[in-house]
């Protein structure tokens, strides 16, 4: 909120703004020459825009136009709101490790929004174990939970902007926890950032730290609902991980199917997944598994700064994982594999009657599932050496085949038929 910038300015004002009672004991500075701890110049020595004058002769005055600068926490630290509501921010120290910093928030049940900046960024996509992907628009809180009450989507929507009631964590509690500064936050509640599911869920959120610096990034927590008529209050639960690499498995380059992944994708990359937590206030991590689960973040570096591509990642001989939007859709089972043989053939045409009178050689390679060199009736051909690609042969098209070392001018040995989608020969005539 900040103080006045003259005028009257009282003990009472700068307990509130430091997030202390307005009645809690306030000497000025305890002792000449440096303030001495318990004072209020003490509690100002980071204010900003400019610190507080540690140093006698004291005066409020020189509290003017400053504003307090809460205590940060380290990571690993868990908080929580009981039977509160508004806006809560803490600043969290990560020191100079690089990884990604998970945060694991539980709203219980009432609606509750979160959100973490950090270097310029806010982060607000969530997934959660049981119903996956939550995305919020740009430098919004993603609001989750259950409507309760009078607390619904449509209410949140229709309040928009919220006013709320400031919390900052203090000093005047050890360890630091959330109480009032005297301050308002306007926070916006629109569709584009509300998502309401069921009861008691946990949701991840990841961050990547890239850097070593910065070492400390912003939490923001919002109970919507205290700010509707009748005003609902929140209970929520959070923990912030401290940076570490992810958890990595091995797998393919993106494949547009489950066939080339399993089947025909060189399993060589490392990519690495986020894990998801039981629900409930004890942010137990998923175990057991080795590869990623349904509804896991999956990303292509350990700090989870890139999702992964749409697609489909083989993780086992018999699985393979479907990504969408950077979380694991689903794990699908694998198809059974072919072994395909390519041949070359010459250019395709509708049906004619000289197919024979064509000339060498064609350069057009193709797969099929026959034991043959070239394919014979009821043989599947492919566009490429997987099985998701059948030919699409339309009303009818032919293709003339050669012998080995055909050159310009050689008349081709035979010519196969495809009529439908399914890539099925279902001809092959043999030339003169």
């Amino acid at each position: 909120m900040g103080l006045p910038a003259s005028g009257i300015i009282k003990a009472s004002d700068i307990n509130l703004e430091a997030a202390r009672a307005t009645t809690a004991n306030a000497p000025l500075g305890v002792q000449t020459g440096t303030a001495g701890t318990g004072s209020l110049v003490k509690l100002y020595d980071n204010a900003t825009p400019s610190p507080v004058d540690q140093n006698s002769p004291y005066a409020y005055s020189d509290f003017y136009g400053k504003s307090y600068t809460p205590p940060t926490i380290s990571c690993d630290s868990g908080l929580s709101q009981g039977g509160g509501g508004g806006y809560f921010e803490a600043n969290i120290n990560f020191g100079s490790d690089t990884g990604a910093i998970i945060v694991y928030f539980w709203p219980q049940s009432v609606p509750d929004g979160v959100a973490f900046t950090y270097n310029g960024t806010t982060y607000n996509t969530l997934t959660s174990i049981n119903n996956g992907l939550y995305t919020a628009t740009a430098n919004t809180l993603n609001i989750v939970g259950s409507a309760t009450g009078s607390c619904t989507e449509a209410k949140l929507i229709a309040a928009s902007p919220i006013d709320l009631d400031t919390s900052v964590l203090s000093s005047s509690t050890s360890p630091p926890t959330f109480q009032p500064n005297g301050g308002t936050a306007s926070i916006v509640t629109a569709s584009g950032n509300i998502n309401l599911g069921g009861a008691g869920l946990n949701y991840t959120l990841v961050i990547p730290k890239t850097g070593t610096t910065p070492s400390t990034g912003v939490l923001k927590i919002v109970g919507p609902c205290s700010g509707l008529t009748p005003p609902i209050n929140t209970a929520w639960n959070v923990k912030v991980i401290c940076p570490a690499s992810l958890d990595s498995f091995t797998t393919n380059s993106v494949a547009a199917s489950s066939t080339i992944a399993c089947c025909t994708a060189t399993q060589n990359q490392t990519y690495y997944f986020a894990r998801n937590t039981t629900n409930g206030s004890s942010f137990t991590p998923e175990t057991g598994n080795t590869t990623p689960l349904v509804n896991n973040f999956v990303f292509s570096n350990s700090t989870g700064a890139t999702a992964l591509a749409n697609g489909y990642y083989k993780i086992n001989s018999t699985q393979a994982l479907y990504v969408q939007n950077g979380v694991v859709d689903s794990i699908v089972t694998c198809p059974s594999c072919v072994t395909l043989t390519q041949f070359n053939v010459g250019n395709p045409s509708a049906f004619v009657a000289d197919m024979c009178s064509q000339t060498a050689p064609g350069g057009n390679n193709y797969f099929h599932d026959g034991s043959t060199t070239y394919p014979v009736a009821n043989d599947i051909v492919y566009l490429s050496n997987d099985t998701s690609s059948p030919v699409d042969g339309g009303s009818g098209i032919q293709w003339p085949y050669f012998a080995n070392g055909a050159t310009l001018g050689d008349s081709p040995l035979a010519y196969f038929r495809i009529t439908g989608s399914s890539g099925t020969v279902q001809s092959v005539t043999n030339c003169p």
